[in-house]
């Protein structure tokens, strides 16, 4: 068989494939560490960027959780609805705007996103660790392609 590839000599220079090599095995550790407290990653990722939000705005729309997580409005929901099951979040119509849902952290979401921030971000120290110095210039590169994408 003909791999086509420029990189069909060494797959190490491709950056996509290494780029999803290192983010898969992050997501590994991620996944394996917030299980323990019951929590799938993008529901993580939902709490944590609305109590971000939250932390910034009086009222968080569902939409804003969705667009700060670069999420997909229905899987946003779909998770939304999950948490609120769950007891973490509570939805309820917006002051300012009746068609819109407001999200808010529970006491036990509150607690729950505690202990998921410290596993994260441990996990995320331990990880990015082998950038030593270089994780600020690592992060300003992520920053660009985001951005780079957005445009």
């Amino acid at each position: 068989m003909v791999f086509e590839s420029k990189y069909a000599d060494d797959s190490t220079k491709s950056i996509g494939f290494s780029f999803i090599k290192a983010y898969n095995i992050w997501h590994r550790k991620i996944k394996k560490e917030l299980l323990d407290i019951g929590l799938t990653h993008p529901q993580f990722v939902v709490l944590a960027a609305l109590g971000y939000l939250a932390s910034h705005q009086d009222e968080v729309k569902q939409i804003d959780v969705a667009a700060s997580a670069d999420m997909d409005v229905m899987t946003c929901s779909t998770i939304v609805r999950n948490l609120e099951k769950g007891d973490l979040l509570y939805r309820q119509n917006s002051i300012r705007d009746t068609r819109a849902k407001i999200l808010s952290i529970t006491v036990a979401g509150k607690q729950v996103l505690t202990q998921a921030l410290k596993i994260v971000e441990s996990v995320d120290d331990s990880f990015f660790a082998a950038l030593g110095d270089e994780q600020d210039t690592f992060n300003q590169s992520l920053h660009q392609l985001i951005q780079n994408a957005h445009e």
